[in-house]
């Protein structure tokens, strides 16, 4: 193990690795049998009070997550209505004139919250790319020294109904991803409060994107894996395409109703030891079924620790003494995956 964690050396990895991958080999289509689906139904109705369905459920997440990285969340008690209307703003928010987006364009000069606003179609940003993306997005984030207010908002008539069902949205999100951090500390076999500390002031981003239908033969967003503890993913129709580790294709992802799907991203992957798996995917708005594919939304939620809290090795996931030391230094989100985004 270094000692020291080279953020922009460990993204330049990512990045060449993500590029090198052959994403043009045959494609699968999953069936429902195929994709790990978590029901937390009676675990979130019952405040997980019962010990051995709670145990249950967290050897189901830990076999998921060490083997494909990724799981289909169902009764996950996120209010349908809401989703709906969160859908209904994004197409709302995307089908205004080009130039009144480009009003909350981010990394302008003038807002000094980086990363945050608005990306146009065929950007190059998250993921850094030599290609283009054929997406558009709206991104806002929060920490425990970023307040909703600092993020940029659009001014439009309907900007208020817009900005309270993403902060309704965005907070509902987080309060979903804290009340599954028990089933992933049972999981890694530490005690059910483990990720407390680590989550009581938590940074996120919420991402919201629309992908025009592909004409062009460009994906709509480009191949890497996330960079946050977990992302919590909601969207309109299919799209989603996974690297799947069990049978090392790249299978599309069939939508599973009323479901959310979360994955493991980097740095859980790194606080684990590279036990959990940090799913490779890509997002693709073509038809399957020989019809013209429709516009697709998609809202991605990428949960992290607080941004100063450093992450050191679980202690269940290396052990000297069998060969299988820590393999990356305690590193915290501000000094890795921040740095070299430039927040």
């Amino acid at each position: 193990m270094t000692t020291t964690y080279d953020a922009q050396a460990r993204e330049d990895r990512l990045r060449q690795e993500a590029e090198s991958w052959d994403v043009r080999t045959s494609q699968q289509t999953a069936t429902l049998r195929d994709i790990p689906i978590l029901d937390v139904t009676d675990f979130l109705q019952h405040d997980g009070n019962d010990d051995a369905h709670k145990k249950s459920l967290a050897e189901q997440l830990g076999i998921a997550c060490e083997t494909v990285g990724f799981f289909a969340l169902v009764g996950h008690g996120i209010d349908v209505s809401l989703q709906k209307r969160l859908m209904k703003v994004m197409k709302e928010f995307f089908d205004q004139d080009e130039d009144v987006k480009r009003d909350l364009l981010m990394d302008r000069p003038e807002c000094s919250l980086k990363g945050v606003g608005y990306l146009p179609l065929y950007n190059r940003k998250l993921p850094t790319r030599s290609d283009p993306n054929a997406n558009e997005s709206y991104i806002v984030k929060r920490a425990h020294d970023i307040s909703w207010d600092d993020n940029p908002w659009p001014t439009s008539s309907s900007s208020k109904e817009f900005r309270k069902t993403v902060q309704e949205y965005g907070q509902a999100m987080e309060d979903l991803a804290r009340r599954l951090l028990p089933l992933f500390a049972i999981a890694l076999d530490v005690r059910e409060d483990f990720f407390e500390e680590a989550f009581r002031e938590p940074f996120y981003r919420l991402r919201l994107t629309h992908y025009p239908p592909n004409h062009g033969g460009k994906l709509g967003i480009l191949p890497h894996v996330d960079t946050s503890f977990l992302t919590i993913l909601a969207q309109s129709q299919e799209g989603l395409v996974i690297f799947d580790e069990r049978c090392g294709d790249w299978t599309r992802v069939p939508v599973v109703n009323d479901a959310l799907v979360v994955n493991v991203g980097e740095l859980l992957r790194q606080w684990t030891n590279d036990r959990f798996k940090s799913v490779k995917h890509y997002a693709a708005n073509d038809s399957t079924t020989g019809t013209e594919a429709s516009p697709r939304y998609s809202a991605p939620f990428f949960f992290n620790a607080n941004a100063d809290y450093v992450m050191t090795c679980i202690p269940t996931c290396c052990d000297e003494e069998n060969n299988n030391p820590p393999k990356y230094p305690p590193v915290s989100y501000r000094s890795s995956q921040a740095a070299v985004q430039g927040e």
